[in-house]
């Protein structure tokens, strides 16, 4: 039998991950976010991009941080010192404003497994993701297979958002994403770096992210608690008022 917190991932997907990237507001034309909680997760045989969001949101909060990058985004800066047991959301929306290839890359210690996404923020839908089960360190060194790769082509006004999720048992370091427009090369993810191919504002991830992931919690505090016990009485509706003449 599935576990509830997979069969919710599962049965919510479609609805999370448009909801992810609806907001309140608009906001600057590229913005980036690092979420820290603490977090026990293994990365299962099976486990979709969707069911570590749904593991990563089951977590204690620890620190989450609006960034201008997500550029040498460490542990001892952006959690609190924390060096074990957690797990790191990354995020990154933008409108594309230059057509092309574009290669994102991922340099990270993850002792648990991870994995990166490319989603439609238009509909939610998933157009890739790559799930690693494994452990994942790259050593510092981008030519290490533990190295997370991302690569697709965009046309001017595509609206897309990136996530990286992963869970660290010890020792966290730092994580560090580049990238590569039409085989240049590459870049730190920044501001900075990334503002001439991203200059239509979009929503933040961080309003939206934390708006989309909270629908899961919502839907499994209700399947716990949202049945009327067994003999309980049921609550009839207040009459409606009368009508005024």
């Amino acid at each position: 039998m599935m576990c509830p917190l997979r069969r919710a991932a599962r049965l919510l997907r479609p609805l999370v991950l448009l909801a992810v990237f609806v907001s309140a507001g608009s906001a600057s034309a590229l913005s980036f976010r690092a979420d820290f909680v603490s977090s026990t997760y293994q990365v299962q045989n099976g486990d979709r991009f969707s069911d570590l969001i749904l593991a990563h949101q089951a977590g204690t909060p620890i620190q989450s941080t609006v960034t201008t990058g997500l550029e040498n985004i460490s542990t001892a800066v952006y959690a609190n010192g924390v060096t074990q047991n957690y797990s790191i959301l990354m995020t990154t929306s933008f409108d594309v404003a230059v057509a092309g290839t574009y290669t994102f890359q991922v340099g990270t210690d993850w002792g648990r497994g991870g994995a990166a996404a490319l989603i439609d923020s238009t509909s939610g839908s998933i157009l890739s993701e790559r799930v690693i089960q494994g452990d994942v360190w790259w050593n510092y060194d981008w030519n290490d297979p533990d190295v997370f790769t991302t690569t697709a082509s965009f046309a001017a006004g595509d609206s897309v958002t990136l996530a990286w999720v992963g869970f660290e048992g010890c020792c966290g370091g730092s994580s560090t994403i580049r990238f590569s427009v039409d085989g240049s090369g590459f870049a730190p993810l920044t501001e900075t770096q990334f503002a001439p191919f991203a200059a239509v504002p979009v929503p933040e991830p961080n309003t939206a992210v934390l708006f989309g992931l909270g629908l899961i919690g919502l839907s499994l505090a209700g399947e716990r608690f949202g049945r009327r016990p067994a003999g309980a009485p049921r609550v009839q509706p207040p009459e409606p008022a009368p009508a005024r003449a």
